[in-house]
């Protein structure tokens, strides 16, 4: 009973401790013009997101690398891992519409969506793809999503893409939204994502890069992750997702859609695969 009596006493003393620590964290989430509160329904990763476009003018700069080529490439993945044109493909995280710019042309009498969670960019990416396409071959669909929580019906896509979004991205985040994006895809449905293993010297190079600053620093802008395929592949597994496949970023194993030598996409990429419910 002592014994218990003074285990008590310890964990009613912690409760002053919890509070500084909770007080501390509120206080250290803060960006200029901005405090952001964990509570509400903006998240960090919208702030940061937002606050990314608008210091950026042009609908194209989202997103690193050539703007077409890059597009080109995320197609040619997507059509290698059986795309076909009636299919509905989400793509999670679009940007400015780097991939639709391609995608569209490729689903004739499909259903292209692109969710991203700042308004900004999602707005870009609508006048982006309004421009280039006066008659659209297929349906097209723009969701501002801010949660992990897709606004989209059971099994009612075909192939999700998610280029350049996990990169940014906390592993637990990744989790949360994998396990949310399989209720969506349909039974023997794709989702192909890009990550940045240290396997690859320009991830070491990211890591080095990001080691050199303090937490505060990192996440007072978009931050790159790095992973490894062994832990990105756990996270999916456990999130009830098959895995198939990996490109690995420095190979050149990426047809491109126009013929040419096969590329390196620079990020590796996973292919994962719906057996969570039979077909």
């Amino acid at each position: 009973m002592p014994q218990i009596a003074k285990m008590t006493r310890v964990w009613s003393g912690l409760g002053p401790a919890v509070d500084r620590v909770r007080r501390r964290t509120q206080a250290f989430w803060h960006f200029p013009d901005k405090t952001v509160d964990l509570h509400r329904d903006e998240s960090v990763y919208e702030t940061l997101y937002e606050g990314h476009a608008r210091a950026i003018e042009g609908d194209e700069v989202i997103g690193g690398g050539p703007f077409d080529l890059i597009g080109r490439m995320e197609l040619s993945v997507l059509l290698m891992e059986g795309l076909a044109p009636t299919d509905t493909l989400l793509d999670f995280g679009c940007g400015t519409g780097r991939l639709a710019l391609q995608a569209i042309p490729a689903l004739v009498g499909g259903h292209y969506i692109g969710t991203d969670i700042s308004k900004t960019i999602l707005l870009r990416a609508e006048r982006h793809i309004a421009r280039a396409f006066a008659s659209p071959p297929c349906q097209i669909s723009w969701i501002h999503q801010r949660t992990e929580a897709f606004p989209l019906a059971d099994d009612s896509v075909d192939m999700m893409c998610a280029f350049s979004v996990f990169t940014h991205m906390e592993h637990e985040d990744s989790f949360r939204y994998l396990t949310h994006a399989i209720r969506l895809v349909r039974p023997r449905g794709r989702l192909v994502l890009s990550c940045l293993p240290l396997d690859l010297q320009a991830a070491r190079e990211v890591f080095l890069a990001q080691a050199k600053t303090d937490f505060r620093t990192r996440w007072a802008q978009v931050r790159n992750v790095t992973t490894s395929r062994d832990f990105v592949t756990a996270i999916a597994t456990l999130a009830g997702w098959t895995p198939l496949h990996w490109y690995p970023g420095d190979q050149r194993n990426i047809r491109p859609i126009d013929g040419d030598e096969p590329l390196a996409f620079g990020q590796s990429i996973l292919v994962l695969e719906n057996h969570s419910r039979p077909s």
